[in-house]
C-alpha cells in the first residue's frame, strides 16, 4: 500500500498503469484493474527474481506487452526489489535490468500526438521523478522520422 503513495509510483500509476483501464461493464472498477496488474507484475517479477538469484551467471529475458514494462515501473521495475527480498546481498539493482520496447507506437507510449512519448514526469513539480519510457526502442524497420520527437542518447 505504501508503494502507491510514493510520488514516483503514484505518477506511474496515474499516468501509465491506469491509462489501460477499460471497464468491461458498469461493475468494473479501476481498483480491480490496478490490483490485477500489480498481481501480474509481482508474480512475473518474483518468478524472474527466483531464477536470477539461483542462476547468477545467466541472462534472463522476458517478453511482455509494452503496457507491462513501459516507464520502467511494471514487471521490470519490480525485479531488483524482488531479488533483494530473496537474497539481500545480491548485486542486482535498477541498472541490471534493461527494458527494450519492440516497435512501439505513439499510442502504446501513451502519447496524445503522432510522436512517441519518451518520458513521463515533465511537469516542473514532477521533474525529480521523470522516468523514460524504456532504455531502448527497437524497430524492425526504420520508423517514420516524424514519430520520434528527438534522438535518444544521440543514437538512432
Amino acid at each position: 500500500i505504501g508503494w502507491t503513495q510514493e510520488p514516483e509510483n503514484r505518477m506511474y500509476t496515474e499516468r501509465s498503469l491506469l491509462k489501460d483501464f477499460v471497464p468491461k461493464d458498469e461493475k468494473d472498477a479501476e481498483g480491480n484493474f490496478f490490483a490485477e496488474r500489480i498481481l501480474v507484475h509481482e508474480t512475473v517479477a518474483t518468478s524472474i527474481a527466483r531464477y536470477a538469484v539461483s542462476h547468477p551467471r545467466t541472462l534472463v529475458a522476458c517478453v511482455a506487452p509494452i503496457a507491462d514494462v513501459r516507464f520502467l515501473k511494471g514487471i521490470n521495475g519490480r525485479i531488483p526489489r524482488a531479488c533483494r527480498t530473496l537474497k539481500p546481498d545480491v548485486n542486482i539493482d535498477d541498472e541490471a535490468t534493461t527494458t527494450i520496447l519492440l516497435n512501439p507506437s505513439a499510442e502504446e507510449t501513451l502519447s496524445q500526438s503522432k510522436f512517441l512519448r519518451l518520458e513521463i514526469g515533465t511537469a516542473p513539480k514532477m521533474l525529480q521523478y521523470q522516468t523514460k519510457v524504456a532504455d531502448y526502442l527497437w524497430f524492425s524497420s526504420m520508423p517514420k522520422v516524424n514519430t520520434l520527437p528527438r534522438m535518444m542518447n544521440g543514437f538512432f
